[in-house]
């Protein structure tokens, strides 16, 4: 047993820091986790600590500066002033304590309109305020949002007021800078959250607006949404053990059911996690602002977690992958040789798609773009920028991670390398001198032959009814195979 290290915070100084040694009353701060801290002054926690025991031994109180971590192993005796955690501040502790956080919103303008996605770390309802921050004055500066999860819609405060509970995610936005103020009994260091689920609901049905219900950084045992810095999309994130969520920021999860009804969050990263084997990230953004991501979608190599396709603004364009008929932010695959990539404008434009491999070490990956033929290394080239119309077939592109994917053998053959994309209304051959000398025969899934000829650049769908067909496209090299989605 390591005998215990006491020392006393007196104050000495006059700063009230506790990383100032003459603050402390034999010269030597705490250290570890079985020192003891005894506060007898007014303290400020300037650095990451962790110690064992921390006792309060008047009426004193202690402030966690901005990005600074407080770490407790054994007790808190904390009968004193306030305990204050400020903006982005962290509590790690095993037991219910009595604090006060805080949470700074930067004001929006009329270009940039910041919403916030937050959540409330106390176990106490908040009742929004002008004391709290919540509510300012005047009224049509601030807004704040509770999304009802059994009508799957969003309610106004300003028409039907709520309270904040523990651990629920909210959308709030003001016109001027204000300071958000959490006060009550945390929790501890871990916490679990019931997802509600609503077949009626479609789409939406396992929708869920839930929040870190943590006073620290927190890890959860599956993949969900944050809202992008810009706030102007949500961001899909692969959970692993280097992904953590701020205190008092609220997340989007999907529930896959009513048996998939339950989260958790710890401080710790759960330990199906720490073995991961990495992801592609992809990000769509504007050409002429690049860094400014309007959406993103992962395909993720780690276990099983997909994560379905959310989108918060509708004006956002939308990059995801499609596995049994439902569209995905994030699809978990095991191995691929080719994984079909879809991308949805809904403004014409020019766009930028950039790849980036997080943990994850292929020998070979490359972007087919379906409609231009476009064939990019991403391993030197991660980027690619390609001009996209609201009409355009939503399965413009795949990964390819096999290089002999597509290479024609001698002789007859079946190859499945896309050759043709649909757009406007018409069947597009990419190889155009594929075409000289071809036959091209289309059949629908019920095996009826719809056209049989010879081929040609461009084939007109605007009398063939909505479904999947087959193109076969025989040359002098083989024959080639492709199934299309007329929509």
């Amino acid at each position: 047993m390591v005998p215990s290290q006491a020392q006393t915070f007196i104050g000495t100084a006059g700063d009230g820091l506790w990383s100032n040694t003459n603050n402390w009353l034999d010269g030597v701060k705490p250290d570890g986790m079985f020192s003891e801290a005894t506060i007898s002054a007014d303290v400020i926690i300037d650095e990451d600590i962790s110690i064992g025991t921390l006792t309060n031994a008047g009426n004193y109180s202690l402030t966690i500066l901005s990005g600074k971590t407080l770490i407790v192993n054994v007790a808190i005796y904390w009968d004193g002033n306030d305990f204050i955690l400020e903006d982005n501040a962290e509590l790690v502790y095993g037991e219910p304590i009595h604090v006060l956080l805080k949470k700074k919103i930067n004001a929006y303008h009329a270009d940039n309109h910041i919403w916030n996605l937050i959540a409330s770390p106390v176990s106490e309802d908040i009742q929004p305020s002008t004391e709290n921050g919540f509510l300012t004055e005047p009224e049509t500066g601030y807004a704040l949002y509770s999304f009802n999860e059994n009508a799957a819609i969003w309610t106004n405060y300003k028409e039907s007021p709520f309270a904040i509970e523990h651990g629920k995610g909210y959308l709030y936005a003001n016109a001027l800078d204000t300071t958000l103020l959490f006060e009550g009994t945390t929790v501890g260091y871990s916490a679990e959250t019931t997802l509600p689920y609503h077949e009626e609901n479609g789409a939406l049905a396992g929708c869920n607006f839930i929040g870190n219900p943590l006073p620290c950084y927190a890890f959860l045992n599956r993949s969900y949404y944050v809202l992008s810095e810009e706030s102007n999309s949500l961001i899909a994130v692969a959970n692993s053990a280097t992904k953590s969520i701020a205190p008092c920021t609220g997340i989007l999860v999907d529930s896959n059911g009513p048996e998939d009804n339950k989260v958790n969050f710890s401080y710790m990263p759960f330990f199906q996690y720490l073995g991961s084997q990495g992801y592609i990230e992809i990000t769509a953004a504007k050409s002429n602002a690049p860094t400014l991501v309007l959406d993103q979608a992962l395909l993720n190599f780690n276990p099983e977690d997909d994560l379905a396709k959310y989108a918060l603004f509708e004006n956002s364009p939308k990059v995801y992958f499609t596995k049994d008929g439902k569209d995905l932010a994030i699809l978990s695959i095991d191995s691929v040789d080719v994984q079909p990539l879809k991308f949805k404008a809904f403004e014409n434009g020019t766009y930028t798609l950039h790849f980036e491999l997080k943990q994850l070490s292929p020998i070979y990956l490359h972007l087919i773009d379906n409609i231009t033929g476009a064939n990019i290394d991403l391993l030197t080239t991660p980027n690619y920028t390609f001009n996209a119309t609201t009409t355009d077939y939503a399965s413009r592109f795949k990964l390819i991670f096999d290089p002999h994917y597509g290479i024609e053998e001698d002789g007859p053959s079946s190859d499945s390398g896309t050759f043709a994309y649909y757009t406007n209304g018409e069947i597009v051959i990419n190889d155009v001198e594929a075409c000289h000398g071809a036959s091209l025969q289309i059949v629908d899934m019920t095996g009826r032959v719809i056209m049989k000829r010879d081929a040609i650049n461009r084939v007109s769908t605007s009398d063939w009814a909505k479904g999947v067909y087959v193109l076969r496209l025989t040359t002098a090299h083989g024959v080639r195979t492709q199934k299309m989605v007329i929509e």
